[in-house]
């Protein structure tokens, strides 16, 4: 709502004073657009009023909050992977190859006089390509009327049999398709679209399905994707790199659990609800993407899946921010510090400390490097000869900086940058991994990036109800997911499994969703 009054013009806000001012001398009511934009006014002034109460609000983010300037962290200069760009979209996976039809002539054929002047005769000439995109509506309802003959003398009945299409779509006396189930899943786990908003687009469609059913039938899904999700946590414990964070969710029926601190010293009564997003980068380039709501931080959930590691695997290379809630416990592991979030710290300062423009521009040369290396088509080795080279005198001269900061007389002791200065020298080691270790990444966009799935139902969804609520959209976000990031069409990866469902005990690896065949996914 408070962004709304951010775009009003000085003349505009001058004209609504004045009127303001004239319904107060006359004893007059406000119109509605009026009283709209004042209680717009009101919100804006509360929220600059919280944030001015936080301990690290600076003014480029009351700037941000006041609408004054733009919330994007770009600079001219700067790359765009030097901008923290996050979209890591791949181009156009898994689409759905669109159908061919041929078309004749019709009343002609080659050979045939030409019916224009009548003396020539028709050859075959290059076809024209028409495409043409039609809409359908989500749902299709279809009644199969089985007819049946029985025997006069013994009562055997002989019965018609359902089309194989149909067979093939769902089990006999199954109301909602396989995939249908699929459809309503991916639409509340990828797209965010809450089940009360899936139940009246559907009736707007003439198809009504009420939102209790469509989770119901997502349950179904995520019941008969369970040992492939399962599959997905062990073939990510010997990833060779990890991206990690989480972000915070709220769970309606949540009780407080007592667990184990980090640390391991004693326990500790624990109430926040977090999405925990995890992603395993594996030998192949594969990734795997899981996600996990509950009481719990992201370092919990590597922690869950490193303890499935073999044991025999070199230490994997962690990427993630420096909260400790973040640090795994069951294993010794290479942290890989995000240089977005330590850039961060510098940049909120620019507009008010502009001695640190000279430290961005410097900053953002180390995503040039990287992105020099990749144009290059480096190897592991030669891409961490090329940091060592370039970047690691870069990070060397912003440490030395941030220490002549902290020596200065000018410096405020208890000011945001020298937060920052500390942020950076403290960190230093983790900040600087993709200059020591083969394979380390540079931020953990990629992870940040891949939180907006949640974050997106969440805006939209608020919340879970309840805890077996929140697990089921963790198993069928993570499949979805996964398949989506690795160009497999998640929609047909969803109906096959469970359409075998009875197959994946037997052999789980085969049901990951770049295993799977072409033909069982048709």
């Amino acid at each position: 709502m408070a962004d709304a009054v951010n775009k009003i013009e000085p003349k505009q806000l001058q004209a609504l004073i004045q009127r303001v001012e004239h319904a107060i001398e006359n004893d007059l009511a406000l119109a509605a657009e009026d009283m709209k934009l004042l209680l717009e006014a009101i919100h804006t002034l509360i929220n600059v009023q919280s944030a001015m109460t936080e301990k690290n609000a600076t003014l480029l983010k009351l700037k941000k909050l006041l609408g004054m300037v733009r919330s994007s962290e770009s600079r001219g200069q700067t790359s765009k992977r030097g901008r923290n760009n996050k979209n890591n979209n791949p181009s156009n996976p898994a689409a759905t190859k669109p159908d061919v039809k041929h078309h004749e002539v019709e009343g002609y054929k080659s050979g045939d006089a030409c019916p224009a002047c009548l003396n020539g005769k028709l050859e075959k000439k290059d076809p024209t390509t028409s495409k043409r995109v039609e809409a359908q509506q989500p749902y299709k309802v279809t009644i199969h009327i089985l007819k049946r003959l029985q025997c006069s003398s013994c009562g055997h009945i002989v019965s018609a049999s359902l089309p194989e299409d149909v067979k093939k779509d769902g089990q006999e006396g199954q109301a909602y398709g396989f995939s249908a189930r699929s459809m309503m899943s991916i639409q509340k786990h990828h797209s965010g679209t809450p089940f009360f908003h899936q139940q009246n687009l559907n009736s707007l469609f003439g198809c009504p399905i009420t939102a209790s059913t469509i989770s119901d039938q997502c349950e179904h899904v995520a019941d008969d994707s369970r040992l492939a999700h399962q599959q997905l946590k062990y073939a990510a414990a010997n990833a060779i790199l990890f991206h990690i964070d989480d972000t915070h969710h709220r769970i309606l029926n949540a009780a407080p659990k007592i667990k184990d601190k980090r640390n391991g010293k004693g326990k500790v009564k624990r109430t926040g609800v977090y999405t925990s997003g995890l992603i395993a980068v594996l030998p192949d380039g594969k990734t795997i993407h899981l996600f996990d709501t509950s009481i719990a931080h992201s370092g919990e959930q590597l922690d869950e899946i490193l303890r499935l590691r073999k044991r025999d695997l070199p230490p994997p290379i962690i990427a993630c921010d420096a909260l400790s809630a973040n640090q795994p416990t069951v294993l010794e592991c290479i942290i890989a510090l995000c240089n977005s979030h330590g850039r961060r710290q510098f940049y909120d300062l620019e507009s008010f400390h502009p001695e640190v423009s000279q430290l961005l521009d410097a900053y953002a040369k180390i995503w040039v490097h990287d992105d020099e290396s990749k144009a290059l088509k480096h190897t592991a080795t030669e891409r961490l000869t090329h940091h060592k080279e370039h970047s690691l005198p870069i990070m060397e001269w912003i440490k030395k900086w941030c220490q002549d900061y902290l020596a200065s007389e000018h410096v405020e002791e208890h000011g945001p940058l020298a937060k920052a200065c500390r942020y950076f020298i403290k960190h230093y080691d983790g900040l600087i991994q993709f200059c020591k270790t083969e394979g380390a990444p540079i931020d953990n966009n990629l992870m940040e990036s891949g939180l907006k799935q949640p974050i997106r139902g969440r805006k939209q969804s608020h919340y879970y109800k309840t805890e077996h609520g929140a697990a089921v959209a963790s198993i069928l976000s993570s499949l979805i997911t996964t398949a989506y990031r690795n160009g497999v069409n998640a929609f047909h990866y969803l109906n096959a499994l469970q359409r075998h469902k009875s197959h994946i005990k037997s052999d789980r690896n085969d049901w990951l969703p770049w295993n799977v065949s072409d033909e069982v996914l048709s």
